[in-house]
């Protein structure tokens, strides 16, 4: 009997983009299609309104008349884009959302075309619409105002970037992978994050000055030298030869513009190699065996507990502890901080918000960092440490029992985060007031209620898998993903009206009380409603089960 033909690239690549369509809908019964599709399809339509907002800009007549503007917001948004394209596998820990490294590791593909696939499918993904819309929208308005010498080489360089981008987002993507899948995970993202703080030290913070030289004149008061400074600076490095060749294009330098394609092409290369490079390791550390663990000097960790609950929410606690993507979540918000520092963010606030910045600022990381850890393990409440629901219901205790523990043990953890987000805040810029603070901190304590309360019914309609072999779980459905998103929203109105209420003034005292008593309200629903959430757990727990164990 012949063996069956190995698939072609692109019927690999048509996979690939099946598998994340089917990953992305996460179509099941009892569950609409139309519904996924809207979410699926709605996720990437801010991209749309970001792309229209910069091409208007670039075709205005103060931007467009300009030797300089254009050549300073293309090149800025280069190196924005590419920024955020690389670095959101840190900022999201979404390591989750590419199973497909797993998952065809026992299938006829060769990593080599596993990389190009995926990289290729990656560009096609609605976040990654988001991310370059703003340019994509900034480049057609220049190119509307502009006439451009050889107009199919700025579709290459266009297409070079996106592949460039992309390239260098799967190294960040393996990179975050082959650190979670460490024995020594914690450490080394420890040592790492207090390397970038070091380092960062060392740094002198960019010269913010000139935003208070603008005085009532506004932008035609800066010395236009330094935008042109930074415009040509930003070009020199890669992401900036996209814009760079089009402003050749534009003038008609057609020969610079192929080297700058000549350069993305190079770089892109690069990305590739250090990308199939890195996962090529992952696949050795996914088809090697642990090593034999030794028993800790605690051998029992439930020994000292007095009652079940109480063993419940120390279980939990380990569970969460022991979690490599919570530690990954747990750095992001103190990297965020330093390099708000490092770039002098603080500066920009301190003059568009007045005396609210640094409410506004330590709020937004607090906040932050509570709903990326109560959000992501919520939102799976019954997965997310594998199969451990499938001995919850084997064992002898009642299901409400361990709801609350899991609630106790994120909503504790997410306030502790946020609490030393706060103070690393607090000591490491040296500003914002005790009222800022505490702001910032009743701001999580009305954000978390809100989190919990969906995070529960969001498990019990959209349960998904945890591969315990493979330490990964599916793709949270885009509808689950969006109705959280609308939870932490409603979370945040209260903090986010209480400071515009104080304006550049400042909060004061009613600020504090009127984002308390909204946190008071807030954890009132949450209690009133998770009593139904317990009764329905206990009417959906086969459906549960299912879920979270199929194969």
């Amino acid at each position: 009997m012949s063996r069956p033909p190995v698939p072609g690239f692109f019927r690999h690549l048509l996979l690939l983009w099946g598998l994340r369509l089917h990953l992305g809908l996460n179509q099941g019964p009892g569950k609409s299609r139309l519904l996924a599709v809207a979410a699926f399809a709605g996720s990437s339509a801010p991209g749309l309104l970001l792309g229209l907002s910069f091409f208007k800009l670039m075709r205005m007549g103060a931007i467009a008349h300009s030797n300089v503007w254009p050549y300073f917001i293309l090149n800025l948004l280069c190196f924005v884009t590419a920024a955020t394209w690389v670095t959101w596998p840190l900022l999201s820990a979404g390591v989750d959302d590419h199973s497909e490294l797993s998952r065809y590791a026992a299938f006829p593909i060769s990593p080599f075309r596993l990389l190009i696939g995926s990289t290729v499918a990656s560009l096609f993904e609605p976040r990654a619409l988001v991310f370059y819309a703003p340019l994509t929208g900034a480049a057609l308005g220049y190119a509307s105002r502009h006439r451009l010498a050889s107009p199919w080489l700025a579709v290459v360089l266009y297409v070079l970037f996106a592949l460039l981008c992309a390239a260098w987002s799967r190294v960040g993507l393996y990179t975050v992978i082959n650190v979670l899948r460490e024995k020594h995970s914690a450490r080394i993202m420890g040592g790492g994050l207090l390397a970038f703080l070091v380092a960062a030290s060392f740094i002198p913070p960019i010269d913010t000055s000139w935003l208070t030289s603008m005085g009532e004149a506004g932008v035609s008061a800066l010395d236009m030298s330094l935008i042109i400074n930074a415009a040509v600076a930003l070009s020199q490095v890669p992401p900036g030869y996209f814009g760079d060749g089009l402003g050749q294009l534009a003038h008609g330098r057609v020969g610079i513009a192929l080297l700058e394609a000549a350069g993305l092409l190079f770089f892109t290369g690069v990305g590739m190699a250090v990308a199939y490079a890195l996962l090529l390791r992952f696949h050795r550390q996914a088809g090697r065996a642990g090593g034999a663990q030794k028993d800790g000097v605690d051998r029992d960790p439930f020994a000292t507990t007095r009652t079940r609950f109480d063993t419940l929410v120390r279980r939990e606690v380990l569970d969460l502890w022991r979690n490599p993507r919570a530690r990954l979540l747990a750095a992001v918000p103190f990297i965020l901080a330093i390099l708000l520092k490092l770039l002098s963010g603080r500066d920009l606030f301190v003059f568009l918000l007045g005396n609210s910045a640094d409410a506004w600022v330590m709020g937004g990381l607090s906040i932050y960092g509570a709903v990326v850890i109560a959000s992501t393990f919520s939102q799976n409440t019954f997965a997310y440490d594998g199969h451990g629901f499938a001995v919850f219901l084997a064992a002898p205790l009642d299901l409400a029992d361990v709801l609350r523990a899991k609630n106790r043990v994120q909503g504790v953890a997410a306030l502790g985060m946020a609490l030393l987000v706060g103070v690393f805040y607090r000591v490491y810029f040296g500003a914002g007031t005790l009222v800022d603070f505490l702001c910032a901190m009743v701001a999580v304590a009305a954000v978390v209620p809100m989190l919990l309360a969906a995070g529960n019914f969001l498990s019990l309609y959209f349960p998904v898998k945890f591969h315990a072999s493979l330490k990964r779980r599916d793709k949270i459905p885009l509808t689950a993903s969006m109705l959280g998103i609308l939870a932490a929203s409603v979370g945040c109105m209260p903090f986010g009206h209480a400071l515009r209420m104080a304006g550049k003034a400042g909060p004061g005292w009613p600020s504090v009380a009127f984002i308390a008593a909204s946190a008071v309200l807030y954890f009132a629903v949450y209690r009133v409603v998770r009593p139904l959430a317990m009764r329905l757990l206990d009417q959906r727990r086969e459906v549960v089960l299912r879920a979270v164990t199929r194969e």
